[in-house]
């Protein structure tokens, strides 16, 4: 199962089921996941969010979300925004310096990754997820950690701002 597979089956069944795009329009909720691709040894950041929203984030709402992704400036414009509002941290809050591959649209979706240097230490994160938090206040966001077989979630919303130590440590 592809990595885009799992980050949506996971969105859907620890945030909401959605329906319609109408529906989906009325949720501000977005997806990330972080996981080891063995064959590279990067650990690979994903965040799936919706288009639009995203579009009212970098300024550019007036413009289709897929002509902006086709101009240098507006791929430059998300990776921007992105390094700004999210940031992962070794257990003891050291930042990983994160490198942009690029974004895409998906029908209303907007995926956008990044790479990082396989962890030091996977017993924990420290993850501060504000995608979206400065423009939509009711914005959650779901950062899920895929390491060794195991999965550990991370929320963040209105009312929970502050970064979140994710634990591997038994």
């Amino acid at each position: 199962m592809s990595l885009k597979a799992n980050i949506m089956g996971a969105f859907i069944a620890g945030v909401v089921v959605m329906t319609a795009p109408a529906f989906a329009h009325k949720v501000h909720a977005g997806a990330t996941e972080i996981s080891l691709n063995a064959r590279t040894g990067e650990m690979e950041i994903v965040h799936r969010i919706f288009a639009d929203d995203l579009m009212v984030a970098i300024g550019r709402d007036e413009a289709d979300a897929e002509d902006v992704l086709r101009e240098a400036g507006g791929l430059d414009a998300v990776r921007d925004y992105a390094l700004a509002n999210f940031r992962l941290g070794d257990p003891s809050g050291l930042l990983y310096d994160l490198d942009y591959v690029g974004a895409e649209i998906d029908g209303e979706f907007a995926w956008i990754y990044f790479v990082s240097a396989a962890p030091q230490d996977e017993t924990g994160f420290t993850v501060d997820n504000d995608l979206l938090a400065d423009v939509l206040d009711d914005q959650v966001m779901m950062t899920n950690f895929r390491f060794n077989s195991r999965v550990r979630t991370a929320m963040q919303g209105e009312g929970r701002r502050e970064p979140v130590r994710v634990s591997f440590a038994d």
